[in-house]
């Protein structure tokens, strides 16, 4: 629902924040520049939990792959309810509508927290509006449909409108890339550990892509 006011005869579009989550790989530097609002994922490097803020401020990436690269034991944790309505809460109390464009479902459980955060400030907040987008993709297939969801606003377009752009472009969004080391896919689930024996046997470096289902193939 997109609520709009009349203010002294003029039709009135409510302001809308659009957000993401640190998986979408945008800079500092882009978060800042473009107004967005970025709720940032965990994970745990060698018992030590870092937070994955966009300016990298608790490890840059340079030491974040050198540790890795070492055999360092990394795990990811998606990002929590309370997260998503602690980034929320604030937007919404300042009147504004929020879209959230999620990293995709079948690789974390960060946009079901989204979805249940944004159902439980709905009650809170009746009068606005806040989508929540599976973008099915991952890094920066994720940060480009960001991206052009801003060039969208920047038209003038209403949160209703972008959110539909953003749901046609997600299929004709497509990622496919490599990686040097297979084992932290094992570790991740996100291949079998079959795979990532025979692939490291054979030094090979597959070709790796995102389906339509937002899967790792």
């Amino acid at each position: 629902m997109i609520v709009s006011t009349i203010v002294e005869g003029a039709f009135t579009m409510r302001e809308y924040i659009i957000m993401t989550d640190s998986c979408a790989d945008l800079s500092a530097a882009e978060v800042q520049a473009l107004g967005l609002s970025v709720v940032p994922l965990h994970y745990e490097m060698d018992g030590v939990e870092y937070i994955n803020y966009p300016d990298h401020s608790e490890m840059d990436p340079e030491e974040f792959f050198a540790r890795v690269s070492a055999g360092a034991v990394c795990k990811t944790s998606a990002a929590s309810v309370g997260a998503f309505v602690d980034a929320m809460r604030p937007i919404l109390a300042s009147g504004k509508d929020i879209l959230y464009i999620a990293f995709s479902s079948a690789l974390s459980t960060t946009y079901q927290s989204g979805c249940i955060a944004a159902e439980d400030l709905r009650a809170e907040f009746p009068d606005a509006t806040i989508e929540v987008i599976d973008s099915l993709s991952a890094s920066r297939g994720q940060g480009r449909l960001v991206l052009d969801a801003v060039k969208e606003k920047n038209k003038g377009k209403n949160l209703a409108e972008v959110a539909q752009f953003v749901r046609d472009e997600i299929l004709h969004n497509i990622h496919w890339f490599t990686v040097a080391d297979l084992n932290q896919l094992k570790r991740g689930g996100r291949i079998s550990a079959a795979t990532a024996l025979v692939g490291t046997m054979l030094n090979i470096k597959p070709v790796l892509r995102v389906s339509d289902e937002g899967k790792l193939e």
